[in-house]
């Protein structure tokens, strides 16, 4: 089961070949990421958060449908977003796609990338989605195969003070049991070459971008 998760960022376009299934997704806002939903006519299944952003009237017309709306305190230990990110763990979904991330506030947009580090969704398909953007977490140990187009952009972000172990192919620029260190820009800006390409890591946490792409995969 997917959980789709509109969060309260910016989200100018729809990223394509995104196509909600309310009979089959979890569709939950978080607070502001209401909006998101009421601009595209989707009902959620839930609205989590401290309800300082959305907006009241979408609010009530929806738990008047007997819509679920989560209210919590706004002094609170956490975000909206990872309030939202919780109830569909409670769901025992197996994907988490976010939507709406992304943008406004620097601060809240690194939290939203940085959740994704989270050792709760290291078994757990989760991936930011963003116009043409796809973000997600590499954790050692893992091997994960890509599908997308040749000429798609693929960049590398060491979260950790190393990650050990990188290997890829399909890529314009391979690389084969190398180390990449915090702040490093080696990674940036690689090239799909094959339309399925693989990342392996042995060790550390890596931020993988993909830009350009139709919804990539990852098996």
């Amino acid at each position: 089961m997917r959980a789709i998760i509109f969060a309260n960022g910016l989200m100018a376009d729809w990223p394509e070949k995104i196509d909600i299934a309310p009979d089959e997704d979890v569709i939950i806002a978080a607070d502001g990421g209401l909006k998101h939903c009421t601009r595209r006519d989707i009902i959620p299944h839930l609205v989590v958060g401290d309800m300082d952003s959305a907006d009241p009237g979408e609010l009530a017309a929806l738990e008047k449908k007997g819509i679920e709306v989560n209210r919590f305190p706004t002094r609170k230990n956490e975000t909206d977003l990872w309030l939202a990110v919780r109830a569909a763990l409670d769901r025992e979904v197996d994907e988490i796609i976010i939507l709406g991330a992304l943008g406004g506030r620097w601060d809240m947009t690194f939290s939203n990338v940085l959740l994704l580090t989270s050792p709760e969704l290291k078994q757990i398909e989760t991936r930011i989605i963003e116009s043409n953007q796809e973000l997600f977490v590499l954790q050692g140990g893992q091997n994960v195969r890509i599908f997308g187009n040749k000429g798609d952009l693929l960049s590398l972000m060491p979260l950790t003070a190393m990650v050990r172990g990188l290997t890829l192919t399909g890529f314009e620029y391979p690389l084969d049991n190398e180390t990449l260190e915090l702040g490093s820009t080696r990674g940036i800006s690689n090239v799909f070459v094959e339309d399925a390409c693989n990342i392996e890591l042995s060790r550390g946490k890596l931020l993988v971008t993909i830009t350009g792409m139709n919804n990539s995969r990852l098996v």
